[in-house]
């Protein structure tokens, strides 16, 4: 299984959106660059092949448990195909229009295949760090994140590096910036210059986030750990501000890199909850919208760990569908998220 998935993988990593749109005027219909190759997998995992399918195939690749998920993350030769397919397309691009890019960074991370940087954002305390535990547990010697009793740990991204060349990033959590309720606004006048003040700070620091995120993803220098996949976590059973998520979604759908909102802890609510929780996310992937290849926010309900709700024991769950999500979400073109301006476009 490995093979194949390193050739989709490696080819998602290469252009910002604006240079994807630019490239495929020059070289060839953009529809080249937004269908999937079509590959197959080498599974090391017992899960027979009939039941595995490359995310380059037409049949969307899914795992029949987490054993079996993190069994394909442990492959070091995941993304070898990947990176066959993506050097492929660099020498089409080398051919038909060699003097107008540089291919140097793309031919280095589709040679190199990897590292993929998935970045893990969003609130503070929305389980980032239990989900970056929970997938890289029992591949790597030890995950060096720290969940604290108030699930807000971590100060500094901290980088996973899983052994087929995917790199998880746990980074600090968000502030939601929140203006004055109406009993705010009740309230004395110093007290309500207070309140404006932290919401200007707030403000400030959120787009000052949103900025960092975004170039991020328009990165195109491999070492300074561009991102290849967003995922926005979000708990169930917090508080959900619509405009505030639809910016941080933005961001990466905007620039064609695959993007993930993560409800978290989703047995942690009732299903009259569950059913508001979703109808706002549907209601928030629409306004979002979709990427320039015409791809959306995939929305992923998870439990990372086992816990106990009112003396009910629930299992982890949704872990091995946001492996499959996301394995299928890395496809071989994006590597073009690493080709630079060269020649007549500098």
């Amino acid at each position: 299984m490995g093979r194949a998935m390193r050739g989709s993988i490696q080819a998602r990593l290469l252009l910002p959106g604006a240079l994807i749109a630019a490239f495929s005027l020059y070289l060839v219909s953009p529809l080249v660059f937004c269908q999937k190759p079509s590959l197959s997998l080498r599974s090391r995992s017992p899960v027979s092949r009939a039941a595995v399918k490359s995310p380059w195939d037409e049949v969307a690749v899914s795992f029949r448990s987490l054993d079996d998920a993190k069994a394909t993350l442990a492959d070091p030769e995941l993304f070898s195909t990947w990176g066959a397919r993506a050097n492929e397309m660099l020498d089409l691009a080398d051919t038909l229009h060699g003097s107008m890019f540089d291919l140097s960074s793309a031919r280095q991370v589709a040679t190199d295949l990897g590292p993929i940087h998935i970045y893990l954002v969003g609130e503070s305390g929305a389980g980032k760090s239990t989900l970056t535990l929970a997938l890289g547990d029992g591949l790597v010697s030890e995950v060096p994140v720290k969940i604290s009793a108030a699930q807000a740990a971590t100060m500094n991204n901290t980088f996973v590096p899983l052994p087929c060349g995917l790199v998880l990033v746990d980074t600090p959590g968000y502030r939601i910036p929140m203006g004055l309720t109406d009993e705010d606004e009740k309230k004395t006048l110093p007290e309500r210059m207070m309140l404006r003040y932290m919401y200007s700070r707030q403000l400030a620091r959120w787009q000052h986030n949103l900025r960092q995120l975004g170039r991020l993803v328009k990165e195109t220098d491999p070492s300074k750990r561009p991102a290849s996949a967003v995922m926005y976590v979000h708990r169930a059973g917090t508080r959900m501000v619509p405009d505030r998520l639809k910016e941080a979604l933005s961001v990466p759908i905007k620039g064609s890199v695959p993007t993930f909102l993560v409800i978290s802890d989703i047995n942690a609510v009732d299903d009259r909850d569950i059913a508001e929780i979703r109808q706002v996310v549907s209601e928030v992937v629409e306004d979002v919208g979709s990427s320039p290849c015409g791809h959306r926010v995939q929305v992923l309900e998870v439990n990372s760990a086992s816990k106990q709700v009112q003396d009910v024991n629930f299992r982890a769950s949704g872990l091995a569908e946001l492996v499959a999500g996301l394995l299928n979400a890395l496809r071989p073109r994006d590597v073009l998220q690493f080709v630079r301006r060269g020649g007549l476009l500098r």
